[in-house]
């Protein structure tokens, strides 16, 4: 009522509001359903108070404690103006029952979403020996597709001296996701060969192995700059694009000492399940360069690399140690702030290998699984590969394979050119003059014929007819790789006469041809002449549970980042229970119900 309230307590209230702007937009969505007043009338009512005077008309339609709470949870409130005040009438009574400003009041929805966004970010990171006993644990998250970074002093035992990953260490590196609630192993996801990144030793003051007394009061210590105690790792799969990942940013400093310096610490302590604690920044240090932020949120073993963030849940450190004085008495917990290591340069969203595609942007199309056909792709892009066959049953996507290509491939560098094996002649000279056309080579002068040749068909068709083929090919090419996809190639089989010795020729020249790569839709098995070590198979067959879900989260991660792995597990599951077992129609239906419902979860 507003007989409880003097016009003192709105003025000290409103001597706490932050920011006009965005009082006025809080207020005004507050109102809506109280009064038809919005700020601006009322600043003109009363304009030499008029954040004074709309809090007072809030209080008189019964809205000033939603208001108060919108406030505090959008930090528009200075809680030290706040607890500087008198506690003289019951708004500010209540308001003092903020008894730690700097903590703050947390969004519970904000937190809930970080929640669910930690809990597929983060993983656990153990080092295990060689009989696969864990001798160092500690936390992990990611930072770009295929990254985490964790603290160097939790990866330390699998480097040599100079720092170079031991020669077993990638098998001694277990990364673990979705231990959250100690019902599950978790998601093993193996690192790459080459899995160290890029990192950045503890300074020597902070070696755990020699431990020495650091002078916090002091003159600043050299080096304290350049090591940072952190590690990035490169994993064999793009999980980033699946889960989401975290950006680091260089000008997000931690908040320290003041309102908003609340944080937040995601850790696997002793490699239990994933938890959470809560404190406030009480320093950055050194002085200078602020390469250390002191914290007081709750940490034990296995902490070290875990993740802190701000009261607006933003990734601002790493978390490193403990600190303990003479006595073995905690002091503080120590984190190296991100936006330091962000200031690195460090190329953390970049990919190394595969980055799978989860739908054809020129379509929107749903891609599910089909990753090692695109594996077969990048290979032949870098030329280990000039042959791909891509065998599979009828209605499993083997016409989606040109699709594919040219969504990966682009037309800056590659020319994707299509014909069905319905096309080729039956002599070798016309199947030659049937390809330079879907390529759109020239055909005139007419390419030699077989009359003209005085050798065998064999060597006429290598020595003439091949090598003008593969003239006209490199003239057309105009510095671009043509990709010939030839679709039907088990419906259409090729005759027993000149057209096969050509084909055969062509696939085993295809070391003396680096513009040309040749996809064969339909072959299973040996491609007839050509080098096993240049051909990739691949084989089209029905999307399996986690390709379904696979795609379900890299969809949900662009789109709909708070929904988790278990619902699109039940999602998958009501599918593939419901959509009709036709072999013929089965495929189709799947994916189209399968992006449907993905985008209306």
């Amino acid at each position: 009522m507003p007989g409880e309230h003097s016009q003192t307590d709105f003025e000290q209230l409103a001597a706490a509001v932050s920011n006009r702007e965005r009082f006025a937009a809080i207020f005004d969505d507050v109102a809506k359903p109280c009064t038809p007043y919005v700020f601006k009338l009322l600043a003109l009512m009363t304009p030499q108070a008029p954040i004074a005077k709309a809090l007072s008309h809030a209080a008189e339609r019964g809205f000033l404690d939603a208001l108060v709470e919108r406030l505090l949870h959008a930090n528009q409130l200075n809680m030290e103006v706040v607890a500087a005040a008198p506690a003289a009438a019951s708004a500010t009574v209540k308001l003092q029952a903020l008894t730690q400003p700097k903590a703050g009041i947390v969004n519970t929805e904000a937190e809930s979403k970080s929640s669910l966004l930690a809990m597929r970010r983060l993983c656990s990171i153990v080092v295990i020996d060689g009989n696969g006993m864990p001798v160092k644990s500690g936390t992990g998250f990611l930072v770009g597709p295929q990254t985490v970074i964790t603290s160097y002093h939790v990866v330390r035992p699998l480097l040599d001296a100079q720092d170079m990953p031991l020669q077993d260490s990638r098998d001694r590196l277990k990364i673990t996701f979705d231990a959250v609630n100690g019902m599950s192993t978790g998601t093993v996801i193996q690192p790459q060969e080459a899995w160290l990144v890029e990192h950045s030793r503890f300074h020597p003051l902070e070696d755990p192995d020699n431990q020495q007394e650091i002078d916090w009061t002091g003159a600043d210590p050299e080096g304290f700059d350049s090591h940072l105690d952190f590690a990035v790792i490169r994993l064999s799969r793009t999980v980033g694009r699946e889960r989401g990942f975290y950006t680091l940013d260089p000008g997000r400093m931690p908040t320290i000492a003041n309102v908003g310096a609340q944080l937040t610490l995601w850790q696997f302590q002793n490699n239990q399940p994933l938890a959470t604690s809560r404190g406030v920044g009480s320093r950055l240090w050194p002085t200078v360069h602020k390469s250390r932020l002191h914290h007081d949120a709750n940490s034990s073993d296995g902490s070290s690399g875990g993740l802190l963030v701000d009261q607006e849940f933003k990734p601002v450190g790493l978390h490193q140690y403990g600190y303990f004085d003479a006595a073995n008495k905690p002091l503080f917990n120590g984190a190296i702030p991100t936006a330091c290591i962000a200031r690195r340069g460090t190329a953390l969203t970049s990919v190394v290998g595969l980055d799978a595609m989860w739908r054809l942007d020129s379509t929107d199309e749903p891609l599910i699984g089909r990753e090692g056909f695109q594996n077969a792709v990048l290979r032949a892009i870098g030329g280990k590969v000039r042959i791909i066959a891509v065998a599979g049953a009828a209605k499993t996507g083997r016409s989606f394979t040109a699709k594919i290509l040219r969504t990966m491939l682009g037309t800056a560098q590659h020319n994707v050119v299509e014909m069905s094996a319905s096309q080729l002649d039956v002599t070798a000279h016309g199947t030659a003059m049937e390809i330079l056309r879907a390529c759109g080579a020239a055909t005139v002068p007419a390419l030699p014929v077989s009359d003209e040749a005085e050798s065998a068909v064999g060597a006429w068709i290598r020595d003439e007819l091949f090598a003008e083929f593969v003239r006209r090919i490199r003239e057309h090419s105009d510095q671009r790789v043509l990709w010939l996809v030839v679709d039907d190639v088990d419906r259409y089989k090729i005759a027993n006469t000149s057209t096969r010795t050509f084909l055969e020729t062509l696939y085993a020249g295809m070391a003396s041809l680096p513009e040309l790569r040749v996809v064969l839709i339909g072959l299973d098995g040996e491609v007839p002449g050509a080098d096993p070590e240049q051909v990739d198979q691949d084989r089209t067959r029905e999307f399996d549970r986690l390709e379904m879900e696979h795609y379900v989260q890299r969809f949900w991660s662009v789109e709909k980042p708070h929904l988790d792995a278990a619902r699109a597990q039940d999602l998958v599951r009501g599918l593939l229970a419901a959509v009709p077992d036709d072999p013929l129609t089965r495929q189709a239906q799947l994916a189209k119900a399968l992006a449907k419902a993905a985008r209306s979860a």
